[in-house]
């Protein structure tokens, strides 16, 4: 996967959960500062990934831009893509099922 640790049909599945809440960007960096202790001043919340669109058997990589709300559904069922911007750089980061996750961009 490039650009996201969740895979684009396990998303789905949490978008499309019954009881599934998307949260405002204000509630979703308070959730992020409460669980992980980044400053809520530095995180920014995105709304898309990049994912792997490569056909099977293609000689070439192709990588396409998805919609990913912040999602929550409970405290071990929910999805964030966030960056947290320090001085020296930013990093790049996806709250997924309450566990963080560093992306590889």
């Amino acid at each position: 996967m490039t650009g996201t640790n969740l895979a684009q049909d396990d998303y789905l599945k949490l978008e499309k959960a019954q009881s599934a809440d998307i949260l405002t960007d204000a509630e979703a960096i308070m959730l992020i500062n409460h669980e992980f202790g980044f400053e809520a001043s530095r995180i920014d919340i995105l709304h898309e990934a990049e994912i792997d669109a490569t056909e099977s058997g293609s000689r070439y990589v192709q990588i396409k831009k998805v919609p990913r709300k912040p999602l929550r559904v409970a405290s071990d069922w929910n999805y964030i893509r966030f960056n947290v911007r320090t001085r020296p750089a930013t990093w790049y980061f996806e709250m997924i099922n309450g566990d963080l996750h560093f992306v590889r961009i």
